[in-house]
C-alpha cells in the first residue's frame, strides 16, 4: 500500500503541491512568480488539469516550496489473489483452525 509521500499520478503531484503551498502560508501568484509561471498554470495543475507541465517546471515549483523530487523504491503491491489468501489465512487464525 503506497505511503502518505507516494505519488502514483500528475494529479496526485499537483494536490500534494498546493498542500505544501498551503503549509507553507503562499500563494498562487507567490509560487508561480518565483518559479516562473503564471498563476492560471500553477493553478491547473494544482487541480490535476494539467498535463503539460514540464519537469523542469515541476522542480521549479517544487524548489520554491523547498522540496526536492525523488527516486526510491515502489513497494509491490499485493494482487488480489494475494489479499484474499491473506484474508482466508486471519479468518482461519480466528477461528482456531491451521
Amino acid at each position: 500500500m503506497p505511503n502518505a509521500n507516494s505519488l502514483l499520478t500528475l494529479q496526485d503531484a499537483g494536490e500534494r503541491c498546493q498542500q505544501l503551498r498551503k503549509a507553507a502560508g503562499k500563494t498562487q501568484s507567490e509560487v508561480a512568480a518565483a518559479a516562473g509561471l503564471r498563476q492560471e498554470t500553477l493553478s491547473r495543475f494544482e487541480r490535476g488539469r494539467s498535463s503539460d507541465l514540464s519537469t523542469t517546471k515541476l522542480l521549479r515549483v517544487l524548489e520554491v516550496l523547498g522540496m526536492q523530487m525523488a527516486f526510491v523504491p515502489a513497494t509491490r503491491r499485493p494482487n488480489l489473489n494475494e489479499l484474499l489468501q491473506e484474508r482466508r489465512q486471519g479468518a482461519s487464525a480466528v477461528n482456531g483452525q491451521p
